[in-house]
C-alpha cells in the first residue's frame, strides 16, 4: 500500500488502525494476503469519509422517522385509550405460557413490558425538568402522560411496543400514517430502522456491511429484496425512502444520497451497498 505519512498518521492515531482496516480489506489478495498493486491509503481515507457522511445523512433521516413514530403511536393510543394507555395491561399481547411452548425449545429471558420500561426510564430521568415538574405537581397517576413518556423511551422501545399492541385496528391506524397497510411489514420496518439507528449512532460501518435484520417485502407496493440485496444497505435505505415520502416535509433522503454519491464517484455502490444500476428509478425510489 502506498502511504503518505502526513496524511495517514492523523487517521491512524485519531481514528485507529483497526477501524481503518475495515475500509481496506477489499484490496487484499485472498491468496497472498498482500495488497493489490496500486492500493493507496488515500483510497482508504476516501471510503472512510464516504461512510462517515453516509452515517450522518442516514442518522438525520432516521431521527425524523423516529420522532414521527413516537408521536403516531402516542397520539393514536391516547386518542382511543387515554393519555395513560401504557399502564393498561389489557392493551398488549401476552406471551405464550411455558406450558404452550415446546419443552424442546429453550426459553429466552422475558422481555420487559412497556410499563416496566416506563418505570425504569422515568426513574432514570426523574431530574429532567418535564419529569420533575409532573412528579412535583401530581400524585396520580403515578407517571406522566404518554406524550411526555414518549420523550423517555428509545426508538428500540417504540419498535418493540408497536407489534405488541393487541388491537390490530390501532396498529393499522398507526401504519397507515406511513402508507403501509400490512402491520407485520411495518413492524419489521421499525425493527430494521431501530437496528440501523443503533449502527449509525454507535459509528458502525455501513459500507460493505450486512445487516442482521432485514425489512420485510411489501408486496402491495412491489417492494421486494432478493438474495444478498436483502441484507445490504439498499434494502433498509429503500424502506427509509418509502417512509420519508409519506411524511409531510420529510427528509430529503433520496436527493441527499444522490448528492453524496456524486461526490464520491469511485465508490462501488452496487457491490458495497447493494444499489442496482439505475436505482433512482426503481420501485420504492420513484414517486408511486
Amino acid at each position: 500500500m502506498v502511504v503518505d505519512a502526513g496524511t495517514a498518521l492523523p487517521y491512524l492515531t485519531q481514528v485507529g488502525g483497526y477501524r481503518m482496516k475495515g475500509y481496506w480489506y477489499q484490496w487484499i489478495d485472498p491468496q497472498s494476503r498482500r495488497f493489490q498493486q496500486g492500493t493507496s491509503f488515500d483510497k482508504v481515507i476516501e471510503r472512510y469519509e464516504f461512510d462517515r457522511e453516509l452515517r450522518r445523512i442516514t442518522g438525520d433521516a432516521l431521527e425524523r422517522i423516529e420522532l414521527m413514530v413516537r408521536a403516531s403511536i402516542s397520539n393514536t393510543m391516547s386518542k382511543h385509550e387515554g393519555p395513560h394507555w401504557f399502564m393498561k395491561d389489557s392493551l398488549f399481547k401476552t406471551s405464550p405460557s411455558s406450558v404452550e411452548r415446546s419443552a424442546k425449545v429453550k426459553q429466552r429471558p422475558r422481555k420487559r413490558t412497556l410499563y416496566e420500561l416506563v418505570i425504569e426510564e422515568v426513574s432514570r430521568m426523574r431530574h429532567k425538568p418535564f419529569i420533575a415538574h409532573y412528579l412535583k405537581q401530581y400524585n396520580e397517576p403515578a407517571f406522566p402522560p404518554s406524550w411526555a413518556i414518549s420523550e423517555c423511551l428509545s426508538f428500540g422501545a417504540w419498535s418493540t411496543v408497536y407489534p405488541t399492541l393487541s388491537n390490530v385496528e390501532y396498529r393499522k391506524e398507526i401504519s397507515r400514517q406511513f402508507k403501509v397497510e400490512d402491520t407485520e411489514v411495518f413492524a419489521s420496518w421499525l425493527h430494521a430502522f431501530s437496528v440501523m439507528r443503533n449502527t449509525v449512532f454507535h459509528h458502525g460501518r455501513l459500507l460493505g456491511a450486512q445487516t442482521s435484520v432485514t425489512p420485510r417485502d411489501y408486496h402491495k407496493r412491489h417492494l421486494q429484496f432478493k438474495g444478498t440485496q436483502a441484507r445490504a444497505f439498499f434494502a433498509t435505505a429503500t424502506v427509509i425512502n418509502y417512509v420519508c415520502n409519506s411524511i409531510r416535509r420529510g427528509p430529503r433522503w433520496k436527493s441527499d444520497l444522490e448528492a453524496l454519491f456524486s461526490r464520491y464517484p469511485t465508490i462501488p455502490y452496487d457491490s458495497a451497498l447493494g444499489f442496482p444500476e439505475g436505482w433512482p428509478n426503481v420501485l420504492g425510489w420513484r414517486t408511486l
